[in-house]
């Protein structure tokens, strides 16, 4: 595997989305650091998080980076050097400009088969969560903070729209076809994802408007599958640019 970072962060031009986005996301890791010794976060992937990753690398020296442990919260069923990785953007974007320790990033290995990559991921999360988090009410992690974005249909992580909603298992795997682009993946589901003590969901653009709204407003989490993240000890965050936020006032 052969991966290399995209632009340095002295050359990355952030808009007001991601520079509000990061200083937040910096105070969150901070905090938990200072609660708990340590932070573990479920990144996302997509477009809309690239910008606060970007942020990040730029913001390195705000973060301990040895107390930081990053996962994903799902992932494409390729080679980390395929250009549709999860991991290999976050890589490119952040892993690779901090001083993250490589044992503190747990990729889901997407270039195995379906079966095998949702063993080992689970098998990652139980034996991390033994020695960093023997606390947590089930044998995964509970994550400080998952980030998580929304599509156009609704979908968050890779949960889509008329998939079960009660899923038993902590990770799974699916078959997505999203904007025409069919793909195996691997993804967390609800019953880890609710464990978190803070999830964040990022959305911007006009393009989400429709689907912020609707699952905001409509209690349908078959159609709507965020809305199938509902915390029972944790809190829920959403942070959209203005364009996606539309003409909503507050949440339903």
């Amino acid at each position: 595997m052969t991966l290399s970072p995209s632009l340095l962060p002295e050359h990355v031009v952030l808009d007001d989305f991601a520079v509000e986005a990061t200083g937040l996301l910096v105070a969150e890791l901070r905090a938990a650091v200072r609660a708990r010794g340590l932070v573990s976060v479920a990144l996302a992937g997509g477009g809309t998080p690239l910008g606060l990753y970007r942020g990040l690398a730029i913001m390195a020296g705000d973060v301990d980076w040895k107390r930081v442990h990053v996962f994903w919260g799902d992932e494409r069923l390729v080679s980390p050097d395929d250009p549709g990785s999860n991991y290999r953007e976050a890589f490119e974007a952040l892993l690779s400009h901090v001083p993250i320790p490589p044992e503190n990033i747990h990729r889901v290995r997407g270039e195995l088969p379906a079966g095998e990559a949702v063993a080992d991921y689970v098998a990652q999360l139980r034996d991390w969560a033994a020695v960093h988090d023997p606390r947590a009410p089930n044998p995964w992690p509970r994550f400080d903070i998952v980030l998580l974005g929304l599509g156009e249909d609704g979908h968050t992580a890779s949960l889509f729209p008329g998939s079960p909603v009660d899923v038993a298992a902590p990770v799974i795997a699916v078959t997505a076809d999203y904007q025409g682009r069919p793909a195996g993946r691997v993804t967390l589901t609800p019953r880890l994802l609710n464990d978190a003590r803070r999830v964040i969901f990022l959305a911007t653009g006009a393009k989400k408007t429709a689907a912020v709204r609707k699952t905001w407003t409509i209690d349908d989490p078959v159609r709507f599958p965020a809305r199938r993240i509902r915390p029972a000890n944790g809190r829920v965050t959403w942070w959209l640019d203005r364009a996606a936020a539309g003409d909503l006032t507050s949440p339903a």
